[in-house]
């Protein structure tokens, strides 16, 4: 006989999971105890987030680093509460999360306990009902190891994303006798969704009628890159990602034109125009605003599009295709490179910069802007510059505002041939402010790979307390601050809108100075010129996190041009918009 929390910890352990992100309190506290004793044993251990909203930012970084589960829990309540907007976020963008909450003991539901959230009061299960694939209240000891195994198949499902145990203490501490052992959990995990054969035919006839091709990478083609990139060089076909997916493939890669959707590049727009695509194939992606920039119908959305994907929420949207095809990307390019005449791939050879060293076909707005060293650091610059400096294998986060329209359209992913790691992450579904820095965490507690993550003054304001789980944990996690003292994207869009100017200021705060009386590593930035004599590699090369608070030129407009077409009234092509990057 065993405690519910440790029979929790055993499934998790079987599951190769590490940590479990959270903030403890008195309903939690049978969890925590069971941590403490999967610690000393070598199982899991505990992360102690500064905010539940971070550790659920966390093990969302988590996941996404190592394709396992992340697990973050929280006492009841507030706890719980605070978890929604992490949770909600992972939900958005498909990632797996295992969330467990607390409740007092189930004979005080109703009497007005302690940080109550039963259904007779603040149900918490009710909050979690919109963003979680499965979400119950354990009611009895004996329950929760089935609604635990269905959690994880509904996380783990070809649908991934949260699932949510809601688990009074007395049931966690509960003793119970396992019924199952490792062999239940293969049913549970990961089946790929293999395309039927009516699917691939249509599929091979379409790409063999023409050689006027362009795919849109989205984040579901991690994995399947190596297979992608051999055929596209073979059968000529033009290539584009989402922002979701930036990082997937290089900025060098010679069939790559960029990326299209929010932040993006017009050689993107411009390979997916009836002159360059007969075809549009859209692979691993839900088509939501910020992929198809705007819903431009004269890109993605229109009778040319192809979608693909293995999950069939992603395809439902998809209503003017010419076809839906439900399967793993993964698996279907597989079945193509099979099919398809290829040429032989080399993993040894660099992808080339133009003489400028940009890629030759993708087109920058202001790409004169990266070469600026002189006043307040340019976005453009910045962003340009890091992108070179930093290690090739760093994995890159950034964060939404301009951090993230900034780094969608200048940061230069340099990924070897043959490379299926993804380097860019992004939290674009739902777009949460201060993501990135818990993320960011989570990511780097995976392995031993360099990490930085691009965020905003408002961001740091809202979660900076998170950088001293890095420095607790002596984690490699470069935290660069966009100091520009207002809400940036913000105040770009009323500007471009015609809006009221309101709500975007930002106090004066030396971050460098917060982060000295957090105790981690910092550097103030004033000009390119410091960050060139800095020595960002030497920076990876020290232990612990360190922060570089960067001043920027607040008056640099981002490229949000799709965005600013949508808050204008609508999307498209009909739509008049700033004369901006997608």
């Amino acid at each position: 006989m065993i405690e519910n929390g440790d029979l929790i910890l055993q499934y998790l352990e079987r599951l190769g999971v590490e940590y479990v992100f959270g903030v403890p309190g008195g309903s939690i506290e049978p969890l925590y105890n069971a941590l403490a004793r999967s610690e000393r044993r070598g199982g899991p251990k505990a992360i102690l987030a500064r905010h539940e909203t971070g550790a659920a930012f966390m093990a969302d970084g988590y996941a996404r680093a190592t394709g396992k589960i992340g697990v973050c829990c929280s006492t009841s309540g507030p706890g719980a509460t605070n978890l929604l907007t992490g949770v909600a976020s992972a939900y958005a963008d498909g990632i797996p999360l295992l969330v467990i909450t607390a409740q007092p003991s189930i004979e005080k539901f109703g009497l007005g306990a302690f940080q109550e959230g039963s259904c007779t009061g603040i149900s918490t299960v009710s909050m979690f009902e919109s963003c979680t694939r499965y979400n119950t209240l354990v009611s009895h000891p004996a329950q929760l190891e089935n609604k635990l195994l269905q959690a994880i198949s509904y996380t783990c499902s070809n649908r991934p994303g949260p699932a949510h145990l809601s688990v009074p203490s007395d049931i966690m501490k509960a003793k119970v006798e396992p019924k199952y052992g490792d062999q239940h959990l293969r049913a549970f995990i990961n089946h790929d969704v293999v395309t039927s054969a009516k699917g691939l035919d249509l599929l091979l006839r379409y790409l063999s009628d023409s050689r006027k091709v362009t795919f849109v990478i989205g984040e579901g083609c991690a994995g399947a890159m190596k297979e992608l990139l051999t055929l596209a060089e073979a059968q000529e076909w033009l290539l584009v990602t989402t922002p979701m997916a930036k990082g997937l493939i290089s900025d060098f890669h010679p069939q790559y034109r960029g990326v299209f959707g929010l932040g993006g590049h017009e050689s993107a727009k411009e390979a997916l125009s009836p002159e360059n695509a007969e075809y549009v194939v859209v692979v691993g992606t839900a088509l939501d605003e910020v992929t198809t920039g705007g819903w431009d119908t004269d890109a993605i959305l229109s009778n040319r599009l192809i979608h693909i994907s293995q999950n069939s929420e992603h395809l439902s949207r998809s209503v003017l295709a010419k076809a839906c095809i439900l399967g793993s990307p993964k698996l279907l390019i597989e079945q193509l490179f099979n099919w398809l005449p290829t040429l032989p791939c080399s993993e040894e050879t660099d992808y080339l910069p133009g003489s400028d060293g940009f890629p030759a076909h993708i087109a920058y707005h202001d790409k004169e802007k990266c070469f600026n060293t002189t006043g307040r650091v340019k976005p453009q610059a910045l962003f340009w510059s890091l992108s070179q400096l930093c290690p090739a294998d760093t994995r890159v986060l950034m964060d939404t505002g301009n951090s993230f329209l900034w780094g969608i359209h200048y940061w230069q992913s340099h990924n070897k041939p043959g490379s299926n790691d993804k380097l860019v992450h992004l939290g674009m579904g739902f777009a949460s402010m201060g993501w990135a820095i818990g993320a960011a965490i989570g990511m780097a507690l995976s392995d031993n790979k360099p990490v930085i993550c691009f965020t905003g003054d408002g961001s740091v304001l809202m979660s900076g307390q998170e950088m001293t789980v890095a420095k607790e944990h002596n984690l490699n996690v470069l935290f660069v601050i966009l100091n520009d003292s207002h809400l940036g994207m913000i105040k770009h869009g009323q500007q471009l809108g015609g809006a009221e100017n309101i709500g975007n200021e930002l106090p004066v705060v030396n971050f460098a100075l917060m982060a000295e009386a957090l105790g981690v590593r910092n550097h103030r930035i004033n000009t390119i010129s410091e960050l060139d004599a800095l020595g960002v590699e030497e920076l990876f090369q020290q232990d612990g996190p360190c922060v570089l608070d960067v001043t920027i030129d607040v008056t640099e407009v981002p490229p949000m041009g799709s965005r600013m077409k949508v808050l204008a009234g609508g999307g498209g092509s009909d739509v008049q918009a700033p004369s901006l990057s997608l």
